[in-house]
């Protein structure tokens, strides 16, 4: 096993353990956790099986398997960035729509009835 495939596999395994942390504590949601271990148990199959990534890149046309792998990696996160684009702008029409619901609860406000304050000292 050579140092790269070691390396992987620690970064693998790795990522795995923060995932688990990281849902532990409960900042990331049960949805995500899934991709992202999803992502390591990937990893930690590229680490084991380099042969066979780059028997696969040679027969796509790839010289190095590495080229293959980063190149299936950058698809696949801005796959990841797309998805949490939708994510953002869903949360963000509905904070909007709840923010003009407030407004509208609240009413309108009067300010006939309050006092003017100066800053000027008496």
């Amino acid at each position: 096993m050579s140092k790269l495939e070691i390396v992987v596999l620690l970064a693998a395994l790795g990522l795995f353990a923060f995932v688990i942390e990281v849902v532990r504590r409960r900042r990331l949601s049960e949805g995500y956790a899934l991709l992202w271990i999803a992502v390591a148990v990937c990893g930690v199959l590229v680490g084991l099986a380099r042969p066979i990534v780059d028997r696969v890149s040679e027969s796509v046309g790839i010289v190095y398997g590495t080229s293959l792998v980063f190149s299936v990696t950058i698809l696949f996160l801005l796959g990841v960035c797309i998805n949490l684009s939708m994510h953002v702008s869903r949360l963000e029409s509905r904070v909007e729509a709840l923010a003009q619901e407030v407004a509208f609860l609240r009413g309108p406000r009067r300010d006939d009835d309050a006092t003017p304050v100066s800053d000027e000292p008496d």
